[in-house]
């Protein structure tokens, strides 16, 4: 099996991290570069319908281009289903983990790590969306906007829930393991 012997856990915020930012400027720049390429290929072609044999060009490129972004548009809600999967994967991780009661204490000093990391890449991705080039862009993303935004509140809620979930579980762990706890074995 492939979760059999899972030792992760701890690194899983800040992988949480850099993908979610990750994901969001990727989604960002492909709609970003979608609309724009559109926009300058109106600009270039419209009204030469003589180049294309006597069809209309701005037909053509509505049918093309115009189709790839409107698909493009449901990046903005996909991302926002990523970053839901990737919190919702992490709380399946801490269940899967199989841990000693030591590590609470480097576990907390991960999440305080993970928390002030994040508060640099909330203050980064804000100053990224505030740009004029990309705001427009940008804009659509609500709800990874509000996500990502709030990302120190996020981490350290993500880190204690899943916290909570590892280590509740090490105590039921060790029950299956000696008997259910009951000393008679």
């Amino acid at each position: 099996m492939l979760i059999k012997g899972k030792k992760g856990g701890m690194t899983d915020l800040f992988i949480f991290m850099i993908f979610a930012v990750a994901i969001l400027f990727i989604c960002g720049i492909f709609i970003f570069i979608g609309g724009r390429a559109t926009t300058e290929i109106h600009d270039k072609l419209d009204g030469k319908d003589n180049m294309a044999g006597g069809q209309n060009i701005t037909n053509i490129i509505d049918n093309t281009f115009g189709h790839v972004n409107q698909a493009y548009q449901s990046l903005y809600w996909i991302s926002v289903m990523l970053i839901v999967g990737m919190v919702i994967s992490i709380f399946i991780g801490s269940y899967l983990v199989t841990t000693k009661p030591i590590f609470f204490i480097p576990y907390a000093f991960i999440v305080i790590i993970a928390v002030i990391v994040s508060t640099g890449i909330s203050n980064a991705y804000e100053q990224v969306i505030a740009n004029p080039t990309m705001a427009d862009t940008f804009a659509g993303f609500v709800g990874a906007n509000f996500i990502m935004l709030q990302l120190p509140i996020w981490i350290a809620v993500i880190g204690i829930v899943g916290g909570i979930i590892m280590f509740v579980r090490m105590g039921s762990k060790e029950n299956e393991l000696y008997g259910g706890g009951t000393g008679y074995g």
